[in-house]
């Protein structure tokens, strides 16, 4: 059964063993940097509550799927088997999903509260500052930015980060080849206000989908739908008529205004590379509305340096990109550091198969910063960096197997962008192709690796079984003492 909420995913993921509580946190420092600490430990999903000044209940939950095992946990796939099987079974699931339109009902949890008139405040809700050194507090991190397109009447859903203004606005940074600004601009082209609806928390399938950016004209709720297995329930606001998920946490319903109209600061804000980058005068949202729960929760994913997690439904999207170019045989797709360096697998079946899985990974459409690729043989695990680094180093000649892309795309939050080069506008980097391959001409011939096959640890894994986990079990109790 698919989760109609977050509080209900937070429940399901208690019960394996992947949500520690923390009362009486501290919103300018602790939950930001307990987040940061939980997430580079790749510890589990973090449940904040009992603010000062706040009421009880009103939480902030933040890494709720920052693992390979709550991924799978929300996506419904097996829980303790390799990433790449995950990987797969993803893949799997997703060819054989067909999108459901959302289901419209009259009520839901979310219209439980509703601020209006004189009385909206975002301020009420606990929104941390999620690094020392943010312009403002962001109570967008794990948001859906929900529109309508004027022309074809189609929702999309997407994530653009939210700060706090004042009372009654927020700022949303929105890039220019984003759907979701393509939209809105439809409407400033005729003068008008864009009517918005802002998702402070969902059930996580949703919310997944509307980072997976689906062609234009695609919405994520029918995308969400299939991934569920059931439509997505969805309420329709009173002012707006935008639909939103009937078991949300926080929903905030206005308009968004030409920012020739109005416009604030926005930032700076720590985001996913690393580095205080992007700030400027924003869009706003002037807000009409807020409907919650009678004990919200914030979702809270708030960028972190790059520390090794892995979008996997990005890796499955660059997967299936390669396939439709053409590249066959690819046996896993991974990433490192947020995805900047880009690992292929696969079986190599001819001369330049492993140039052209290079290319063509470098021309997915979420290139942007990805700037490191990264092919390998398939007796390589892509998902463990010890092993791409040992095929860099032990199969790469370096004056025959790196080639340099020059003047490729990136974004404005790309701090190797020259202060000259930001200001003329042009956001463009050199990306690297990396063969890690064996040489296809002689690769029979390559020397012989000194590891036990995939069949030889499976059987000494098996027997023992006991032995090992204890093991591991005795690393992981030092390693908490040691903290």
């Amino acid at each position: 059964m698919p989760y109609q909420s977050l509080g209900e995913f937070i429940k399901a993921a208690d019960r394996v063993g992947e949500v520690r509580y923390v009362e009486g946190a501290d919103l300018d420092l602790d939950v930001g940097c307990l987040t940061e600490l939980m997430a580079e430990r790749n510890g589990p999903m973090l449940v904040f509550d009992k603010f000062s000044a706040y009421p009880p209940g009103y939480r902030i939950c933040s890494n709720f799927v920052r693992s390979v095992r709550r991924f799978a946990l929300a996506m419904d796939l097996p829980l303790d088997v390799h990433p790449l099987e995950i990987l797969r079974a993803w893949r799997e699931k997703r060819k054989a999903s067909a999108p459901i339109p959302a289901a419209v009902v009259r009520d839901g949890p979310i219209m439980e509260c509703v601020q209006q008139d004189g009385e909206v405040n975002v301020e009420r809700f606990p929104a941390p500052r999620w690094h020392t050194g943010d312009g403002g507090r962001y109570i967008g991190t794990a948001d859906m930015v929900i529109t309508r397109d004027p022309d074809e009447n189609w929702i999309n859903a997407g994530i653009y980060r939210a700060m706090i203004q004042r009372p009654d606005r927020i700022s949303l940074w929105i890039n220019p080849m984003k759907h979701g600004r393509i939209i809105v601009e439809r409407y400033w082209r005729e003068g008008n206000a864009a009517p918005v609806a802002v998702v402070l928390g969902c059930e996580p399938v949703t919310w997944l989908t509307a980072s997976m950016s689906p062609p234009f004209g695609a919405s994520e709720y029918e995308l969400a739908g299939a991934y569920r297995g059931s439509p997505v329930e969805v309420v329709r606001l009173p002012l707006t008529g935008l639909p939103v998920p009937s078991g949300a946490e926080i929903v905030l319903e206005g308009f968004i205004p030409p920012t020739s109209e109005e416009a604030a600061h926005e930032g700076p804000f720590g985001e996913w590379p690393g580095y205080y980058t992007h700030e400027g005068d924003e869009c706003v949202v002037r807000i009409q509305r807020i409907y919650h729960r009678r004990e919200p929760i914030l979702a809270g994913a708030p960028p972190l340096r790059p520390i090794g997690w892995s979008n996997i439904t990005t890796y499955v999207q660059v997967w299936e990109h390669l396939e439709r170019s053409g590249v066959t045989d690819v046996t896993g797709v991974w990433g490192f550091n947020n995805g900047l360096l880009t690992v292929v697998a696969l079986r190599q079946r001819y001369a330049g198969h492993a140039k052209q899985a290079l290319i063509s990974a470098a021309g997915f459409r979420h290139g942007d910063m990805k700037c490191y690729y990264v092919t390998v043989d398939d007796d390589v695990d892509p998902t463990n960096l010890e092993e791409v680094l040992w095929a860099m180093c032990t199969r790469v000649d370096p004056a025959t197997a790196v080639d340099i892309i020059h003047d490729a795309w990136t974004a404005d939050l790309d701090p190797r962008l020259s202060p000259a080069k930001r200001r003329a506008g042009e956001l463009t980097v050199g990306r690297m192709l990396i063969n890690a391959c064996r040489p296809y001409s002689w690769r029979d011939q390559f020397p012989k690796t000194n590891v036990f096959t995939p069949a030889e640890r499976r059987r000494v894994q098996a027997k023992w079984r006991d032995f090992l986990e204890n093991v591991e079990a005795k690393r992981e109790l030092s390693s908490a003492k040691a903290v």
